[in-house]
């Protein structure tokens, strides 16, 4: 389990809120794996998170645009490269079926994605929009 910190608030409460969404979600995974029932939680946390992903990235990608956030460009590549990684796990599962290195394999990209992404990268963008005097 990962508690929330408040060090991962980047001071946008929209953006915020959708982030500490997704930590339940990822605690939520983690009991089900500490429980044996990883097999059962991943394809509910696979559709969450394509959901996910499809409003909270256009929601951050957005932001960016309106505060012609620098980095835009190479955010954005790196919300790609997140989806790719979600949807080739669910194409490796439905064609293989869950398993052990699935439910790792999850656990590990989104403890990464939370712990870097969220933590540093999304970090810029508030620090950037509280830098140029914007309010957020």
């Amino acid at each position: 389990m990962i508690a929330w910190k408040d060090s991962y608030d980047i001071g946008v409460e929209k953006i915020d809120c959708q982030h500490r969404q997704l930590l339940a979600k990822l605690n939520e995974f983690f009991e089900a794996c500490s429980n044996q029932q990883g097999r059962d939680k991943i394809m509910e946390t696979l559709k969450f998170l394509k959901e996910y992903t499809l409003e909270h990235f256009g929601d951050e990608e957005e932001l960016m645009g309106e505060i012609d956030f620098p980095e835009l460009t190479e955010h954005r590549k790196t919300h790609a490269d997140f989806v790719k990684t979600v949807l080739e796990l669910e194409e490796m599962i439905n064609a293989k079926g869950v398993s052990v290195l699935s439910t790792i394999k999850l656990n590990r990209t989104l403890t990464d994605w939370l712990v870097n992404h969220i933590n540093k990268c999304d970090k810029l963008i508030g620090e950037y929009m509280a830098s140029r005097g914007k309010a957020v």
